[in-house]
């Protein structure tokens, strides 16, 4: 029998047991942690600090979420500033708004659920702003100032859309509208797959001309302190890239202002800005509005159509993995299908 309000108990096998309450659940039931030791001394030391941690985290419990937010993402140490930005912006834009003054020991599934139902935002940036939350509240489990009350918490079916590609006539009338330096920017893009911010954070010090290769060794972004150059979004995302001779040539033909190769009066594009100039080439061109993304995705659907392998075409775009690249670009265009479905035709013709 354990002593008055101990929770201490000696068991047969001679050891002790320790018995402290850990948290309560959903209906208030209390959840019990268990320690064990062959002292009684050793056993109550432990199960004192059990105790203190308990009422530790039964204080840190009372935090408000937002508060908590705030705590949390300071404690995240070295971020990327495009990571920092996005965490900041779903906390203030949405997190807080909502349901920020909420304190911890509060939160269920149901005030998670209903906090995911209202969000009027696309599914894959409703995945996002759950996952900013949940890393978050994770913490504050391993804290033990609450219990999980995310895992079942139902995420909206991810977004199925159609990627515009462009067709290789409007490709070819959208090269014929390229006269200008600064388009150049946008050919580099149809035939190397670029990333709109890698394009604007290329430097000459990037290509080499005597192996005719590129180098991807930054990505343009808007951080707090405004534009800056910062390292690529992954580890895969720090490529080279075997430039096409024609293509080489163009560059080669650029004139040299300052250390980037995509410029205006010397310093480096803004994306927003490269983004509206890329909308004049497209009027210029006579072709419908689409997003600069869509060159990327047209490099892609290209080199499928003149037979790259899904592997190398993977490592050119600086996927982290085949699968993804396979998930984006397996569609291709109807054309393309048919002519490969064609080919099945001459093993019978033969």
């Amino acid at each position: 029998m354990a002593r008055r309000g101990e929770n201490i108990y000696k068991r047969k096998d001679g050891r002790y047991e320790g018995r402290y309450i850990k948290y309560y659940d959903m209906s208030g039931k209390a959840v019990y942690g268990y320690i064990y030791s062959k002292s009684y001394t050793e056993i109550k030391e432990k199960l004192a600090k059990c105790k203190t941690e308990r009422q530790s985290a039964y204080k840190g419990s009372n935090t408000l979420l937002c508060d908590w937010l705030e705590i949390w993402l300071k404690s995240q140490g070295v971020l990327k500033p495009t990571t920092k930005r996005v965490y900041k912006s779903h906390i203030k834009n949405h997190i807080n708004p909502q349901i920020g003054n909420i304190p911890l020991k509060k939160l269920n599934t149901e005030i998670l659920q209903n906090f995911i139902n209202s969000l009027e935002l696309s599914a894959s940036t409703v995945k996002t702003v759950f996952s900013t939350l949940k890393s978050a509240l994770s913490e504050a489990e391993d804290k033990g100032f609450i219990t999980n009350v995310w895992s079942k918490v139902k995420l909206p079916k991810k977004d199925i859309s159609i990627v515009r590609v462009l067709s290789t006539a409007e490709q070819q009338r959208l090269e014929k509208a390229l006269t200008d330096n600064a388009d150049m920017g946008i050919l580099i893009c149809l035939y190397t797959g670029l990333r709109i911010g890698e394009l604007c954070a290329l430097k000459w010090s990037d290509i080499n001309f005597e192996l005719s290769v590129l180098t991807v060794n930054g990505t343009q972004a808007r951080t707090e302190n405004g534009v800056e150059i910062i390292s690529p979004k992954s580890k895969t995302s720090k490529r080279e890239i075997p430039i096409p001779p024609f293509l080489l040539d163009k560059i080669k033909s650029l004139p040299r202002k300052g250390e980037f190769v995509i410029s205006k009066y010397g310093k480096p594009f803004d994306v927003r800005t490269y983004r509206r100039h890329f909308k004049k080439v497209l009027k210029k061109a006579n072709l419908p509005d689409i997003k600069f993304h869509s060159l990327r995705h047209t490099f892609s659907t290209r080199a499928l159509e003149v037979g790259m392998d899904y592997k190398t075409l993977s490592e050119i775009l600086g996927h982290s993995s085949v699968a993804i690249t396979l998930d984006l670009y397996a569609h291709s265009l109807k054309e393309h299908k048919k002519k490969q479905m064609c080919k099945l035709g001459e093993i019978y013709n033969s």
